[in-house]
């Protein structure tokens, strides 16, 4: 009994290196640990603007027969409207269904408007405004679900302001605020048509009614101006289209 139960361990164990072979092979293939996938709307992004701008603006000139400090005075009301277009880069991260970000953009715009005032026994008087593109640095919160990206943003705003008045008497007066500081805020809603690629729709709003009074500027007749340009109050608002690309679904990055 003993033979036999030893030659049948004997063998087992010779048997037991081919079966753990035959067992192996057949084994199926271990696949390696799975990358977790970046969220659809994470990542570094780049893209273009257009559309159109409405401006508002109330001030105040001395620079007209009458002034700032008496009665009548002489408020202009404009509201100029234009094209606007330009490039924005940002990044946003998705948490679940929620989204940050931030964002740089620039647009060129030339909203310009010009009011005429009459005295009579005078020449008919000109006053301009201009706004001179728009710069915005702002932060991003919204929520994503399916493909579509809803988001609201806030944050600082430039422009570039030009002012010009002139007399019954055709004394030209002229001033330029090279950057006026700002806020803005708005919101809009896009959508990833692929992996790289969205499109959108954004409002904004931009206020500019922290401009400081323009005064003691010469007219072209060497005359002194004490309150040149006063009182300024100017905000613009912009609708736009947008297309974005998204940097490291494009391979970047990577």
């Amino acid at each position: 009994m003993r033979k036999v139960l030893g030659s049948v361990g004997a063998t087992l164990l010779l048997a037991a290196p081919a079966f753990a072979a035959d067992i192996a092979a057949t084994a199926p293939p271990t696949s390696a640990p799975a990358v977790a996938a970046v969220p659809p709307w994470t990542g570094f992004y780049f893209g273009g603007n257009l559309g159109w701008a409405f401006g508002h603006a109330t001030w105040c000139t001395d620079a007209t027969i009458v002034n700032c400090t008496t009665r009548p005075v002489d408020v202009v009301t404009q509201d100029p409207t234009s094209a606007v277009g330009g490039g924005q880069v940002g990044g946003r991260w998705q948490f679940n269904n929620i989204v940050i970000g931030a964002e740089g953009m620039f647009d060129a715009t030339s909203l310009s408007a010009t009011t005429f005032g009459i005295v009579p026994g005078f020449p008919a008087f000109a006053r301009s405004i201009t706004f001179n593109n728009l710069f915005s640095a702002t932060g991003q919160l919204g929520f994503t679900w399916g493909q579509a990206l809803i988001y609201g943003k806030g944050g600082w705003a430039g422009t570039n302001l030009e002012f010009s008045a002139a007399s019954v008497r055709g004394l030209n007066l002229n001033a330029t605020r090279s950057v006026t500081n700002g806020w803005t805020a708005g919101g809009g809603i896009e959508y990833m048509i692929l992996p790289y690629m969205s499109v959108g729709i954004e409002y904004d709003f931009y206020r500019f009614d922290r401009v400081d009074n323009i005064i003691n500027i010469a007219n072209t007749g060497g005359v002194l101006i004490p309150c040149a340009f006063c009182a300024i109050n100017t905000n613009v608002q912009t609708v736009t289209g947008r297309l974005n690309f998204k940097l490291d679904a494009l391979g970047w990055f990577r």
